[in-house]
């Protein structure tokens, strides 16, 4: 068997090595921390995602709630994935160059939290994309039981992990039913959607026992009903479609012109469904992440028949964006005292690439822990970010009354409603008029509290506003 080259397992090595490096230092995401709460109320499910998420930070608790450990698992779905694409492009062409670089440019992505290995959804999603490729290569190419057993538990875990994972499923049937690979449905490829089918049905399950909570929020948003051109002036669609523009031309030349059908049809599902959508509403350019992993074997394997200084200029133009975002990264890692001196020598002007809010969470848990002692009270928010980070920095249970996460935070609520709630927003009092009417309808009586402002390593600062809410 043709191996990768060792240089692009120390690259991908490496990476996994930074990434675990810098994950202990930098705080939790809004987003992370919400997932996290998720694994502390393990399920077959949730509103807002499958539950591949929840369960693989379920797999780190016994080591205990740090930053690195909750992240661990999904730094590994990166650097395997990898791995998976690399091999992928060694079985289409047979050539360990473009499985070295397909590997390596899927490791080398320029995106922040792919390069902080976030627990998100798309670790997993990413990962099991990347082995359905690598199944699906070796299915078309043997016609072994193996594989399509194999592809199957791959595409389950897509599904689990992501509902994009549909588009690769999608992808992979239509290139199954190609005149070319059509062979493959006699030497069995029928096990793989029957496999995927039995594990997803769990979800399913869950779905039908809580009023097909996910597949409405999935799939019947409200914004699904608002056509409109101006969605595409909305800045993150409008990044998302230059973005596609330029992955649909990549593709259409690395993967149609040259006849990998796999790559091609893996691909393009998702963009075109992106597309059609953003006319609906905004849509975000790492949704492209999945799309991407079969596009880096291509990439690949181009790169690998690239005249030499054709291999330096692309090496160079993918080099450099991966290193300035490590950089960015880096910096976000260190100490307060040392963002502040980086602060200083940029004049300000690095405020915005270092600061995060989330910075401001831990102090926030502490105040809000003070506030709340020897008082018959409990947190009232409207947004589940603020009530996960709480819960992940504090142990702070809340009720969320709007937003996202209301309903998946109603599920898991089962005390009796305090005398006295907290409420806490990072929107000035007034500035959402429906959110105050529903923080009156729960209260008999409504009072100021104290505004809390946090700064780290200077400015800009984080303010949060409270109100004190008798029941």
């Amino acid at each position: 068997m043709i191996r990768l080259p060792r240089a692009a397992l120390l690259i991908v090595a490496g990476m996994a090595a930074f990434r675990i490096a810098v994950a202990s230092h930098i705080p939790l995401t809004e987003d992370e921390s919400y997932y996290w709460t998720w694994s502390r109320h393990l399920a077959l499910g949730y509103v807002d995602h499958p539950p591949m998420v929840a369960w693989l930070i379920a797999l780190t608790a016994p080591f205990g709630s740090s930053e690195l450990s909750i992240r661990l698992p999904f730094i590994a779905c990166e650097a395997f994935a990898a791995i998976a694409l690399g091999y992928t492009a060694i079985v289409l062409t047979g050539d360990a160059r473009a499985g070295g670089a397909a590997a390596v440019i899927f490791a080398l992505i320029s995106q922040t939290r792919m390069i902080i290995g976030e627990a998100l959804p798309d670790g997993p999603y990413l990962l099991f994309w990347s082995l359905a490729l690598l199944f699906a290569a070796r299915a078309a190419a043997r016609g072994r039981t193996g594989d399509m057993i194999l592809l199957g538990i791959a595409l389950g875990g897509a599904l689990l992990s992501r509902a994009f994972g549909f588009s690769l499923l999608a992808g992979v049937l239509i290139f199954s039913l190609l005149p070319a690979h059509r062979r493959m449905w006699r030497a069995g490829f029928w096990i793989a959607p029957v496999i995927a089918a039995l594990i997803y049905a769990p979800f399913v399950y869950w779905n039908a026992t809580h009023d097909w909570a996910n597949f409405n929020f999935t799939v019947y948003r409200e914004a699904y009903e608002n056509f409109t051109i101006s969605h595409l002036l909305v800045l993150s669609t409008l990044r998302f479609a230059l973005e596609a523009a330029a992955f649909l031309i990549a593709t259409y030349l690395l993967t149609i012109r040259r006849r990998y059908d796999l790559l091609a049809c893996t691909a393009l599902p998702l963009p075109l469904l992106l597309i059609v959508l953003s006319f609906f509403e905004g849509v975000e350019s790492y949704w492209l992440l999945g799309p991407f992993a079969s596009l880096s074997v291509a990439l690949g394997i181009a790169y690998a028949n690239f005249p030499l200084a054709w291999k330096r200029l692309a090496a160079a133009a993918w080099i450099v964006p991966a290193a300035y975002a490590m950089l960015v990264v880096a910096a976000l890692s260190l100490p307060q005292p040392a963002q502040a001196a980086l602060l200083r020598a940029s004049r300000n002007g690095a405020k915005n690439m270092l600061y995060s809010a989330v910075y401001a969470y831990a102090p926030l848990a502490r105040d809000v822990r003070g506030l709340l002692k020897n008082r018959d009270a409990s947190v009232m928010t409207d947004k589940f970010e603020i009530a996960s980070e709480l819960f992940y920095q504090g142990n702070i249970e809340s009720t969320v009354i709007s937003g996202i996460g209301r309903r998946q935070w109603a599920m898991w609520q089962g005390s009796p409603a305090p005398i006295r709630y907290l409420f806490v927003s990072n929107d000035p009092p007034g500035a959402d008029a429906e959110v105050m009417r529903a923080v009156a309808k729960r209260c008999s009586s409504v009072g100021n509290g104290p505004t809390l402002r946090y700064a780290f390593a200077g400015p800009p600062v984080t303010t949060f506003y409270t109100k004190w809410c008798d029941r």
